[in-house]
């Protein structure tokens, strides 16, 4: 009677190494499909905060490169690439329409354009300034960046409804770096 019991015990517990065993390649399996399903970061479309920094063109003028960064915790933006760099004289390009006189000298090659813009969410940053060099005007903005890559930045007046709003894409011809 004591073998018979024996071999019962010993039946069950080589039944639950299997049951166990099972389970565990089940789950394994599970996951290993779980992990090659699911597709990587970077070809989702999802976006991290970290894909603003860097260059960016108007995407229909392609004349002004801007070099967007941190700057003490907050995004600015300063230009980086211009495509003429010099002005009809001969000389590089400054900032004429600026109302303070004192700076109308600066060159515009690593003038900050973009200044202050605070994080609202994981691809929407706003209270920020923008400087727009060809008529010397401030404006508040807001930046975002979209799904398909692209940068939308709204400049405006007073409230949003009373603004423009430009699309900038990532540079497709090499640029270098003014001044």
């Amino acid at each position: 009677m004591e073998s018979r019991a024996h071999a019962a015990l010993t039946q069950n517990a080589s039944s639950e190494r299997d049951v166990f065993r099972s389970l565990t390649r089940s789950l394994a399996s599970l996951l290993l499909t779980f992990v090659l399903a699911s597709p990587a970061v970077g070809s989702t479309g999802l976006i991290t905060s970290d894909d603003i920094r860097g260059p960016w063109v108007e995407s229909n003028k392609r004349k002004v490169a801007v070099w967007i960064e941190d700057c003490n915790g907050l995004l600015c933006g300063r230009i980086y690439w211009m495509k003429k760099l010099l002005s009809a004289s001969g000389h590089p390009k400054q900032d004429p329409n600026n109302p303070d006189i004192a700076l109308r000298d600066r060159p515009l090659c690593g003038l900050t354009i973009l200044n202050g813009f605070r994080r609202v969410n994981d691809n929407t940053w706003s209270a920020g300034k923008i400087y727009n060099p060809s008529d010397g005007r401030d404006f508040k903005g807001t930046i975002s960046l979209e799904n398909d890559g692209t940068l939308k930045v709204r400049g405006y007046v007073g409230i949003s409804l009373f603004g423009k709003t430009v699309e900038w894409v990532r540079p497709q011809e090499n640029i270098e770096r003014c001044g």
